[in-house]
């Protein structure tokens, strides 16, 4: 369990370091970043999630549900802390981001603005599994029992309702794969 932890601190460090502070004036700007909120919210919740002592799991989870509200309702960034996902994740706009707590993401997820990855459908169940180094553009949907890739480029406003192979692209509604690697 404490390892489980911990390993979410180590990812919040590789989080951040997405954002390439490079300077002190950039650290400062980082304060200001909504996506950085969000991902700092989800990380600190889903340590709290992730804690398995009986009675103390009750009031961490009722936390960490609050703070995932907060981020939900006032950055529009909704990272259920229940949600696996790998170190690394890049939100650079926030808005309308809406992830599966039963979703899995790899590492390195850029992910942007209007995204909704989950179910395909009331009572349809399936829900994706997201490779490592995968970019998702702006207004995408990725539903259902699926598999992306590793190394995967998804288009803004694309429909993915299949499967998509390593390194490829996809764009469209639905989504069709344009170049594979």
């Amino acid at each position: 369990m404490l390892h489980n932890i911990f390993e979410q601190l180590q990812f919040l460090v590789f989080d951040i370091k997405r954002w390439k502070p490079f300077s002190l004036k950039s650290i400062f700007y980082l304060f200001f970043e909504q996506g950085i909120w969000g991902v700092v919210i989800y990380r600190l919740g889903r340590m709290l999630f992730l804690v398995e002592i009986p009675i103390i799991k009750i009031i961490f989870r009722f936390i960490a549900f609050l703070m995932h509200k907060f981020a939900e309702m006032f950055l529009g960034v909704s990272l259920k802390p229940g949600t696996a996902i790998g170190p690394g994740i890049y939100v650079g706009h926030t808005g309308s981001i809406v992830i599966h707590p039963r979703a899995t993401i790899g590492k390195n997820l850029n992910i942007g603005t209007g995204v909704i990855i989950g179910e395909k459908g009331v009572g349809h169940g399936g829900y994706p599994v997201i490779g490592d180094d995968v970019y998702i553009g702006v207004g995408a949907k990725i539903l259902g029992d699926i598999k992306i890739g590793n190394k995967v480029k998804i288009g803004a406003n694309a429909v993915v309702l299949s499967d998509i192979p390593d390194g490829a692209t996809a764009v469209g509604v639905p989504a069709k794969i344009i170049k594979e690697n």
